[in-house]
Protein backbone atom coordinates (compact mmCIF):
# COMPACT_ATOMS: atom_id res chain seq x y z
CA UNK A 1 0.00 0.00 0.00
CA UNK A 2 1.64 3.19 -1.22
CA UNK A 3 0.62 6.70 -0.24
CA UNK A 4 1.92 9.61 -2.32
CA UNK A 5 1.82 13.09 -0.78
CA UNK A 6 2.18 15.89 -3.31
CA UNK A 7 2.60 19.46 -2.15
CA UNK A 8 3.43 23.00 -3.15
CA UNK A 9 5.20 25.19 -0.60
CA UNK A 10 6.22 28.80 -1.11
CA UNK A 11 8.04 29.51 2.14
CA UNK A 12 8.19 26.18 3.98
CA UNK A 13 4.98 25.79 5.97
CA UNK A 14 3.39 23.20 3.68
CA UNK A 15 6.75 21.48 3.15
CA UNK A 16 6.90 20.99 6.89
CA UNK A 17 3.25 19.89 7.11
CA UNK A 18 3.67 17.31 4.33
CA UNK A 19 6.68 15.70 6.00
CA UNK A 20 5.00 15.88 9.41
CA UNK A 21 2.03 13.99 7.99
CA UNK A 22 4.32 11.43 6.36
CA UNK A 23 6.04 10.76 9.70
CA UNK A 24 2.68 10.18 11.36
CA UNK A 25 1.58 7.81 8.59
CA UNK A 26 4.79 5.81 8.83
CA UNK A 27 3.61 4.52 12.21
CA UNK A 28 1.35 2.27 10.14
CA UNK A 29 2.91 -0.48 7.96
CA UNK A 30 2.65 1.73 4.88
CA UNK A 31 5.00 3.09 2.25
CA UNK A 32 4.80 6.88 2.16
CA UNK A 33 6.47 9.09 -0.45
CA UNK A 34 6.53 12.90 -0.30
CA UNK A 35 7.14 14.96 -3.46
CA UNK A 36 7.04 18.65 -4.28
CA UNK A 37 5.12 19.36 -7.48
CA UNK A 38 8.22 21.32 -8.52
CA UNK A 39 10.17 18.09 -8.30
CA UNK A 40 8.18 15.75 -10.54
CA UNK A 41 5.81 16.41 -13.47
CA UNK A 42 2.32 14.89 -13.25
CA UNK A 43 3.00 12.40 -16.03
CA UNK A 44 6.07 11.04 -14.20
CA UNK A 45 4.51 10.31 -10.83
CA UNK A 46 5.50 7.09 -9.03
CA UNK A 47 2.84 4.43 -8.48
CA UNK A 48 0.43 5.08 -5.63
CA UNK A 49 -2.76 3.68 -4.10
CA UNK A 50 -3.81 6.79 -2.18
CA UNK A 51 -2.99 10.39 -3.14
CA UNK A 52 -2.55 13.26 -0.71
CA UNK A 53 -2.38 16.90 -1.82
CA UNK A 54 -1.10 19.74 0.38
CA UNK A 55 -0.86 23.46 -0.24
CA UNK A 56 -0.89 26.93 1.37
CA UNK A 57 -4.12 28.89 1.01
CA UNK A 58 -3.73 31.90 -1.27
CA UNK A 59 -6.74 34.16 -0.94
CA UNK A 60 -9.14 31.31 -0.23
CA UNK A 61 -7.85 29.14 -3.07
CA UNK A 62 -5.11 26.67 -3.89
CA UNK A 63 -2.02 28.36 -5.38
CA UNK A 64 -1.99 28.81 -9.15
CA UNK A 65 0.68 26.15 -9.84
CA UNK A 66 -1.08 23.51 -7.74
CA UNK A 67 -4.44 24.10 -9.41
CA UNK A 68 -2.81 23.68 -12.82
CA UNK A 69 -0.95 20.56 -11.65
CA UNK A 70 -4.15 18.89 -10.40
CA UNK A 71 -5.77 19.34 -13.81
CA UNK A 72 -2.89 17.34 -15.33
CA UNK A 73 -2.95 14.45 -12.85
CA UNK A 74 -3.66 10.94 -14.14
CA UNK A 75 -7.26 9.73 -13.67
CA UNK A 76 -8.10 8.50 -10.20
CA UNK A 77 -9.65 5.24 -11.39
CA UNK A 78 -11.30 4.77 -8.01
CA UNK A 79 -8.21 5.40 -5.91
CA UNK A 80 -8.52 7.33 -2.66
CA UNK A 81 -7.42 10.93 -2.13
CA UNK A 82 -7.14 13.41 0.72
CA UNK A 83 -6.21 17.08 0.96
CA UNK A 84 -4.72 19.40 3.56
CA UNK A 85 -3.93 23.08 3.59
CA UNK A 86 -1.83 25.43 5.69
CA UNK A 87 -3.47 28.73 6.51
CA UNK A 88 -2.76 31.89 8.39
CA UNK A 89 -6.43 32.63 9.03
CA UNK A 90 -9.40 31.97 6.74
CA UNK A 91 -9.18 28.92 4.45
CA UNK A 92 -12.50 29.64 2.68
CA UNK A 93 -13.09 25.92 2.05
CA UNK A 94 -9.98 25.61 -0.14
CA UNK A 95 -9.15 22.00 0.78
CA UNK A 96 -12.76 20.91 0.14
CA UNK A 97 -12.68 22.49 -3.31
CA UNK A 98 -9.39 20.75 -4.16
CA UNK A 99 -10.89 17.46 -3.05
CA UNK A 100 -13.97 18.10 -5.19
CA UNK A 101 -11.71 18.64 -8.21
CA UNK A 102 -9.95 15.35 -7.50
CA UNK A 103 -13.35 13.65 -7.16
CA UNK A 104 -14.30 14.94 -10.61
CA UNK A 105 -11.15 13.25 -11.92
CA UNK A 106 -12.11 9.87 -10.53
CA UNK A 107 -10.62 9.93 -7.01
CA UNK A 108 -12.53 8.89 -3.89
CA UNK A 109 -12.50 11.65 -1.22
CA UNK A 110 -11.25 10.18 2.05
CA UNK A 111 -10.52 13.23 4.21
CA UNK A 112 -9.43 16.85 4.37
CA UNK A 113 -8.20 19.33 6.95
CA UNK A 114 -6.53 22.68 7.47
CA UNK A 115 -3.77 23.53 9.92
CA UNK A 116 -2.94 26.99 11.24
CA UNK A 117 0.54 28.23 10.41
CA UNK A 118 2.16 31.66 10.51
CA UNK A 119 0.71 33.85 7.78
CA UNK A 120 3.60 34.57 5.43
CA UNK A 121 1.77 37.60 4.06
CA UNK A 122 1.55 39.20 7.51
CA UNK A 123 5.01 38.21 8.75
CA UNK A 124 7.13 40.52 6.58
CA UNK A 125 5.32 43.52 8.06
CA UNK A 126 6.11 42.53 11.66
CA UNK A 127 9.03 43.95 13.64
CA UNK A 128 11.67 41.35 14.40
CA UNK A 129 11.18 41.86 18.12
CA UNK A 130 7.36 41.83 18.07
CA UNK A 131 5.44 39.64 20.51
CA UNK A 132 3.36 38.21 17.65
CA UNK A 133 6.44 37.01 15.78
CA UNK A 134 7.82 35.51 18.99
CA UNK A 135 4.53 33.65 19.47
CA UNK A 136 4.77 32.23 15.94
CA UNK A 137 8.37 31.12 16.39
CA UNK A 138 7.69 29.50 19.76
CA UNK A 139 4.59 27.56 18.68
CA UNK A 140 4.79 23.78 19.27
CA UNK A 141 5.16 22.49 15.72
CA UNK A 142 5.76 18.94 16.96
CA UNK A 143 2.09 18.52 17.80
CA UNK A 144 -0.32 19.58 15.05
CA UNK A 145 -3.65 18.04 16.01
CA UNK A 146 -5.49 18.49 12.68
CA UNK A 147 -2.71 16.60 10.89
CA UNK A 148 -2.57 13.98 13.64
CA UNK A 149 -6.28 13.29 13.19
CA UNK A 150 -5.99 13.15 9.40
CA UNK A 151 -3.02 10.78 9.58
CA UNK A 152 -4.91 8.49 11.95
CA UNK A 153 -7.92 8.34 9.64
CA UNK A 154 -5.96 7.85 6.42
CA UNK A 155 -3.68 5.25 8.03
CA UNK A 156 -6.62 3.16 9.21
CA UNK A 157 -8.36 3.47 5.83
CA UNK A 158 -5.19 2.45 3.99
CA UNK A 159 -4.85 -0.68 6.11
CA UNK A 160 -8.49 -1.58 5.49
CA UNK A 161 -8.07 -1.12 1.72
CA UNK A 162 -4.92 -3.22 1.88
CA UNK A 163 -6.98 -6.00 3.43
CA UNK A 164 -9.51 -5.84 0.61
CA UNK A 165 -12.06 -3.18 1.57
CA UNK A 166 -13.43 -0.93 -1.17
CA UNK A 167 -12.29 2.75 -0.95
CA UNK A 168 -15.87 3.88 -1.56
CA UNK A 169 -16.79 2.54 1.89
CA UNK A 170 -14.77 5.42 3.39
CA UNK A 171 -15.95 8.17 1.05
CA UNK A 172 -16.67 11.45 2.83
CA UNK A 173 -19.29 14.01 1.92
CA UNK A 174 -18.13 17.46 0.85
CA UNK A 175 -21.04 19.68 1.87
CA UNK A 176 -21.23 23.39 1.27
CA UNK A 177 -22.33 25.17 4.45
CA UNK A 178 -25.27 27.60 4.13
CA UNK A 179 -23.98 31.06 3.25
CA UNK A 180 -20.39 29.87 2.89
CA UNK A 181 -20.31 30.26 -0.88
CA UNK A 182 -21.15 33.96 -0.59
CA UNK A 183 -18.44 34.53 2.03
CA UNK A 184 -15.90 32.54 0.01
CA UNK A 185 -16.65 34.45 -3.17
CA UNK A 186 -16.36 37.82 -1.42
CA UNK A 187 -13.06 36.82 0.19
CA UNK A 188 -11.61 35.54 -3.08
CA UNK A 189 -12.75 38.64 -4.98
CA UNK A 190 -11.19 40.92 -2.37
CA UNK A 191 -7.91 38.97 -2.51
CA UNK A 192 -7.83 39.05 -6.31
CA UNK A 193 -8.11 42.84 -6.28
CA UNK A 194 -5.44 43.16 -3.61
CA UNK A 195 -3.17 40.76 -5.54
CA UNK A 196 -3.16 43.04 -8.59
CA UNK A 197 -1.95 45.91 -6.40
CA UNK A 198 0.63 43.78 -4.54
CA UNK A 199 2.29 42.43 -7.68
CA UNK A 200 3.39 45.94 -8.55
CA UNK A 201 5.05 46.54 -5.17
CA UNK A 202 7.99 44.12 -5.38
CA UNK A 203 11.48 45.54 -5.71
CA UNK A 204 15.06 44.78 -4.68
CA UNK A 205 16.72 47.53 -2.67
CA UNK A 206 20.36 48.62 -2.43
CA UNK A 207 21.33 45.58 -0.33
CA UNK A 208 20.87 43.26 -3.33
CA UNK A 209 24.20 41.69 -4.37
CA UNK A 210 22.78 39.91 -7.44
CA UNK A 211 23.25 36.42 -5.99
CA UNK A 212 20.30 35.39 -8.21
CA UNK A 213 18.79 33.08 -5.58
CA UNK A 214 15.41 34.70 -6.21
CA UNK A 215 15.75 34.07 -9.95
CA UNK A 216 16.52 30.39 -9.41
CA UNK A 217 13.92 29.84 -6.70
CA UNK A 218 10.90 31.63 -8.18
CA UNK A 219 8.34 28.93 -9.09
CA UNK A 220 6.70 31.23 -11.64
CA UNK A 221 9.93 32.15 -13.47
CA UNK A 222 8.87 35.73 -12.81
CA UNK A 223 12.22 37.25 -11.78
CA UNK A 224 15.07 38.26 -14.08
CA UNK A 225 18.24 40.28 -13.99
CA UNK A 226 17.97 43.15 -16.47
CA UNK A 227 20.71 45.75 -16.85
CA UNK A 228 22.28 44.66 -13.58
CA UNK A 229 19.03 44.98 -11.58
CA UNK A 230 16.46 42.50 -10.30
CA UNK A 231 13.23 42.89 -12.25
CA UNK A 232 9.82 41.41 -11.47
CA UNK A 233 7.37 40.42 -14.19
CA UNK A 234 3.59 40.04 -14.14
CA UNK A 235 3.31 36.26 -13.56
CA UNK A 236 3.83 36.37 -9.77
CA UNK A 237 2.04 33.67 -7.69
CA UNK A 238 2.39 35.83 -4.55
CA UNK A 239 3.98 32.91 -2.68
CA UNK A 240 6.51 35.46 -1.27
CA UNK A 241 9.34 32.94 -1.52
CA UNK A 242 11.69 35.52 -2.98
CA UNK A 243 11.06 37.98 -0.17
CA UNK A 244 11.49 35.47 2.66
CA UNK A 245 14.47 33.60 1.16
CA UNK A 246 16.66 36.54 0.12
CA UNK A 247 19.86 36.19 2.18
CA UNK A 248 20.37 39.97 2.15
CA UNK A 249 16.69 40.68 2.98
CA UNK A 250 16.85 43.01 0.00
CA UNK A 251 13.54 42.09 -1.62
CA UNK A 252 10.68 44.24 -0.41
CA UNK A 253 6.95 44.51 -0.85
CA UNK A 254 6.62 48.26 -0.63
CA UNK A 255 8.33 50.18 2.17
CA UNK A 256 6.54 48.34 4.98
CA UNK A 257 8.74 45.23 4.82
CA UNK A 258 12.13 46.96 5.13
CA UNK A 259 14.00 45.63 8.15
CA UNK A 260 11.05 43.45 9.17
CA UNK A 261 10.64 39.72 9.85
CA UNK A 262 11.35 36.91 7.40
CA UNK A 263 10.25 33.24 7.50
CA UNK A 264 11.93 30.06 6.29
CA UNK A 265 9.50 27.50 7.63
CA UNK A 266 8.70 26.37 11.19
CA UNK A 267 12.22 25.00 11.72
CA UNK A 268 13.90 27.88 9.86
CA UNK A 269 15.59 25.50 7.42
CA UNK A 270 13.40 25.51 4.30
CA UNK A 271 15.51 25.45 1.14
CA UNK A 272 13.41 26.04 -1.99
CA UNK A 273 16.13 24.67 -4.25
CA UNK A 274 16.04 21.29 -2.48
CA UNK A 275 12.77 19.39 -2.07
CA UNK A 276 13.52 16.10 -0.25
Amino acid sequence: MQILILYFSGTGNTHYAAHYLARRLERFPLEVLVCSIEQVPPDKLPAFDILGVGFPVHGGEAPIPLAAYIRSLPPGDGRGAFAFCTKGAFAAGASRRVLRRLTEQGYIPLGETGVNMPGIDLLPFLAKDSWLLRKMVEKDYNHLKPLDRLAGRIGEIALAIKQGDDPTEFKIQLPTLPGSKTIEKLWIKLYDRMAIWLRGKFYADERCNLCRLCVRACPAGNIQVVDGRIRFGDRCYLCLRCLHQCPQEAIQLGQGTVGKARWRGPMGDFNPLVHP
